[in-house]
């Protein structure tokens, strides 16, 4: 049903002055209609032929006001529904499935104990002194982060990155572009499981390229586990899966 009203929206949009044109030539042949059909009621003398006129003449006028009725509901379509609609919000969500990856355990292994053999060796006059053998722990090494991964490298936030602690007015940067681009917009939804969505800023009409999407300003949020998502939206109205990242608002 969206798909046919958003197909209708953009012919209406597109192609408006054919559409006049087409009620303006099928006005002026019902209106030829009328004038033939007053003119023959006029002339006659027959009262069927007077009647069979009239009732032309109605079926004219009722044309007429078909013509009219459809420039007007293309006018107020284009000029009043299509400026001030955003169509895509119409759309059903698209469903986003969130995969979490397993943790697999390290393996324990568990020394098997061995059992020396002892051998006779005549003892010794001087007892050695003992040795104390100490092992260094090996230094830890630093744990590299995981780089940015999207699944639509022309749908990607790099920054923030994923779950990381912001404040303040945050910058958002990625990428917002792809085939038959529209809009773009960033949304916000707050805890650990995101739902009902909330559209945050203006939607950006100009694509981007690794540059800046926009800025949050966390400070209009209460601390806690946040998300944000963007999406982009092409000219008939659809969206891709969006990216999202999860964020911590910690203000002072």
């Amino acid at each position: 049903m969206f798909d046919i009203v958003n197909s209708l929206f953009n012919l209406i949009d597109q192609h408006a002055i054919w559409l006049y044109l087409g009620c303006l030539l099928l006005a002026l042949y019902y209106l030829r209609v009328y004038l033939t059909a007053h003119r023959d009621r006029t002339n006659t003398i027959f009262t069927i032929e007077k009647e069979m006129a009239t009732h032309r003449q109605g079926r004219a006028m009722s044309g007429i006001g078909v013509a009219l009725g459809i420039a007007a509901v293309i006018t107020g379509v284009k000029y009043y529904v299509v400026p001030n609609v955003d169509v895509a919000q119409l759309a059903p969500p698209t469903p986003t499935m969130t995969f979490t990856p397993p943790t697999v355990a390290a393996p324990t292994t568990t020394p098997t104990p061995v059992t020396p053999t002892a051998t006779p060796r005549p003892m010794p006059t001087t007892a050695p002194a003992a040795t104390i053998a100490v092992v260094a722990n090996p230094p830890e090494q630093p744990t590299a982060q995981p780089a940015v991964s999207c699944a639509n490298p022309n749908v990607c936030i790099t920054s923030p990155a994923a779950n990381a602690v912001v404040s303040g007015s945050v910058p958002i940067s990625g990428t917002a572009a792809g085939d038959r681009f529209q809009f773009f917009k960033i949304e916000y939804s707050q805890g650990e499981t995101p739902s009902g969505w909330n559209v945050y800023g203006d939607l950006r009409r100009q694509p981007v390229a690794q540059g800046n999407l926009g800025t949050f300003n966390s400070t209009a949020f209460a601390n806690g586990v946040y998300w944000l998502q963007l999406v982009v939206v092409d000219e008939t109205g659809n969206f891709g899966e969006p990216h999202r990242i999860r964020i911590v608002i910690q203000n002072d």
